[in-house]
């Protein structure tokens, strides 16, 4: 895995909750009862994984011992053919395509501010609220996401029109959670809380943020890379 596939990768599972993560032979097994995200209740594979049989054997060994269907996060994809040909074999299917996209801060920070964006350190109500304002539904366990954190709101004469959530590990900043209001989409919102977030991420000790869009989601993409994100690389789920 390149410097930053490895570092990105490693910053994600810093940055989002997990109540179990164990490390056996390099890889990364994580379960959180509380939260349905895939992230948060996958495997996450080495760098290289000489014998797919018995990595998988363990791999399914953990989830069932928790009641839980096996998930592995093939990441990253183009240097994981081996264990993904193996997955699929095995019965695994693929869900999740995504992308993992990455930026400097300052390049973030090189436009105007058009919105107020006001952060948060915690979801508190009012956070919680705004989420649910702007079409997305609040997961819980967010209260578990390491500081430093802040949640992000974007405003309109008072209304809430986007959110978004950063956290820091070391100098990389995770951006999760990303929504704009319908009505407000295309806007400029999204990029105002991205510009926000760059800018407390920054005086926390970041110099490059990370996010991960899904493919299936090419407008997303489209806003990122308007702001200076580009690729870093691809992956997705195998799931039994």
């Amino acid at each position: 895995m390149s410097s930053v596939e490895s570092e990105i990768e490693r910053a994600a599972v810093a940055t989002w909750p997990a109540s179990t993560v164990e490390h056996a032979d390099g890889w990364v097994l994580r379960h959180c009862g509380l939260l349905n995200r895939k992230r948060s209740n996958s495997a996450l594979p080495p760098e290289v994984v000489p014998d797919p049989d018995a990595a998988v054997e363990r791999v399914e060994k953990f989830y069932a011992a928790r009641e839980a269907a096996p998930i592995v996060q093939v990441s990253p994809l183009d240097r994981h053919a081996e264990l993904d040909a193996f997955l699929a074999g095995r019965g695994y299917r693929v869900v999740g395509r995504t992308s993992a996209m990455f930026a400097d801060c300052d390049r973030v920070l090189g436009a105007p501010q058009d919105f107020e964006v006001r952060l948060e350190p915690g979801p508190q109500p009012s956070w919680l609220v705004a989420a649910e304002v702007v079409g997305r539904k609040p997961e819980p366990s967010l209260d578990r996401i390491s500081q430093p954190v802040r949640f992000a709101i974007a405003l309109r004469d008072g209304v809430p029109i986007g959110v978004g959530t950063f956290a820091v590990s070391s100098d990389w900043c995770g951006i999760y959670g990303m929504a704009t209001s319908p009505d407000w989409r295309r806007r400029g919102v999204a990029g105002a809380v991205l510009r926000a977030g760059a800018r407390w991420a920054s005086g926390a000790g970041a110099t490059r943020l990370f996010l991960q869009v899904e493919d299936d989601n090419p407008g997303a993409r489209s806003c990122y890379e308007a702001l200076g994100f580009i690729p870093s690389h691809g992956y997705h789920y195998r799931v039994r």
